[in-house]
C-alpha cells in the first residue's frame, strides 16, 4: 500500500515537472562585431568575429557547443566548431567568439562577386547545444539576411 502511494506521488511530481518544462527558444541573431581577418597562411586565412545573440527565454541558459556553416551569396565561406561554455542570462544579449578558417578559392570567388554588388546574402546554418540544470538540447540555427556593402 505504501509503495503504491509512493509510486503515485512520484508519478504526480514527474508529470508536473515534465509539464512545466517549456520548450527552449533558440537564441536570436543580432549582429556581428569585431570582424578581423588573419593571414598566418595565405592559402587559409582566418576570419574572426564576435556574434551577438539574444536569449528570448525566461530562464538562464548554458551554451555548451555548436557548429556553423557560413555562406555568402549561397557559397560556402567556411565551417566552424564552437566548444566554449558560456553562461547566458535570461532575456539578455550575449557574445559568442567565432573563428572560421576560410577556403581561399571560395573567398576569392566571393570577393570578386561582391565587388560588383551593393549587398550580399549572409547565411548561417548549424546547430547549438544549450540547456539548464544539466539538461541540454540541440537547437537548429538558421539566420539569413541581406547585408549592405560599403566599399568607400
Amino acid at each position: 500500500m505504501k509503495i503504491k502511494r509512493v509510486l503515485h506521488l512520484s508519478g504526480l511530481f514527474l508529470g508536473i515537472g515534465i509539464s512545466s518544462c517549456k520548450q527552449l527558444s533558440p537564441p536570436e541573431f543580432i549582429n556581428a562585431e569585431n570582424l578581423k581577418i588573419g593571414t598566418k597562411d595565405i592559402l587559409r586565412p582566418t576570419v574572426s568575429a564576435d556574434i551577438r545573440l539574444y536569449n528570448p527565454n525566461k530562464s538562464n541558459l548554458i551554451f555548451k557547443s555548436g557548429d556553423l556553416d557560413i555562406y555568402v551569396d549561397n557559397r560556402l565561406l567556411g565551417h566552424t566548431e564552437l566548444d566554449s561554455v558560456i553562461h547566458i542570462r535570461k532575456l539578455d544579449t550575449f557574445l559568442i567568439p567565432l573563428s572560421v578558417q576560410v577556403n581561399f578559392s571560395n573567398m576569392l570567388n566571393n570577393v570578386l562577386a561582391m565587388s560588383m554588388k551593393d549587398s550580399v546574402l549572409i547565411r548561417l546554418e548549424g546547430n547549438i547545444r544549450v540547456g539548464r540544470s544539466g539538461v541540454f538540447f540541440t537547437r537548429p540555427i538558421r539566420y539569413e539576411q541581406k547585408e549592405k556593402l560599403d566599399f568607400r
